[in-house]
């Protein structure tokens, strides 16, 4: 992971009810690898007043002590698609029924908004090699599971795995077809009456394969732990929680990072 740069807007347009893509370019986003779906990155949004210049002085450890009324807000997201040909980075923000700082910015970028950007992280969201995988996720995992859906190998079977909002009509983002079984839940924040049920009764052979979870805190961890007593390979499980139920992203921070190093 290399340091921070400054992304252009190029486009913002709303996917659906559910999403708003913003397409991004710089010079440094060569630096992504071929293998990128779904990877993780950090976006920093500007402060009210806040100039651009300031902005990656912070992001570079040029200002000592940082002023917190100027410090840049970060949050992360995944990588949904890299055109390497063009440069364009495009993240798909969920449109929130309350936006937050991310959600807002997303609605309200145009051409020539500036953004932070650091990253990609280096862990792999799967194992290649694996016969079979299983996607599970929320509406906050969608980018980066429809992202790994069109490229993993077309020949192997992947089963998904979504919880959503009652009422929430379902997005597919991706361009693969073939070979996929999807599992539709309503998100009711009880994973052991829910998506632990519905994995136990896909049956799969976990010595092949390949398990991606992400999404709501409570959901992740719950599934994790299955997974660990089910004996799967350490390197065939990516299990990470995004958000958390009835708590905001600032206040979840330490509760995500504990999680993550357990």
């Amino acid at each position: 992971m290399c340091g921070a740069l400054l992304l252009t807007v190029v486009k913002s347009y709303q996917l659906n009810t559910m999403f708003q893509r913003v397409e991004l370019t710089g010079e440094g986003l060569q630096r992504i690898p071929e293998k990128c779906a779904g990877l993780h990155i950090k976006l920093f949004f500007m402060r009210n007043n806040q100039a651009e210049s300031t902005m990656m002085d912070y992001l570079n450890d040029q200002l000592i002590p940082p002023d917190p009324s100027q410090k840049p807000t970060a949050r992360s997201y995944s990588i949904r698609y890299y055109d390497r040909v063009n440069n364009l980075l495009s993240i798909d923000f969920v449109l929130h029924k309350d936006p937050g700082v991310a959600c807002d910015w997303s609605k309200k970028s145009v051409p020539g908004s500036k953004i932070g950007f650091f990253g990609p992280g280096p862990k792999v969201l799967y194992r290649q090699s694996a016969d079979n995988f299983l996607l599970i996720g929320d509406a906050s995992a969608i980018p980066a599971l429809m992202a790994l859906i069109d490229q993993i190998d077309i020949g192997a079977l992947i089963n998904v795995v979504l919880e959503l909002e009652e009422g929430c009509i379902p997005f597919i983002d991706c361009q693969r077809k073939r070979n996929i079984q999807w599992h539709w839940l309503v998100q009711k924040f009880n994973p052991q009456t829910t998506v632990l049920p519905l994995v136990k009764k896909l049956s799969l052979d976990f010595r092949k394969t390949s398990v991606t979870l992400a999404g709501e805190h409570k959901t992740v961890v719950c599934l994790r732990q299955y997974f660990r007593t089910e004996n799967i390979d350490q390197k065939s499980l990516y299990a990470v929680p995004y958000w958390s139920h009835q708590q905001d992203e600032d206040s979840y921070r330490v509760k995500r990072h504990r999680a993550m190093n357990e």
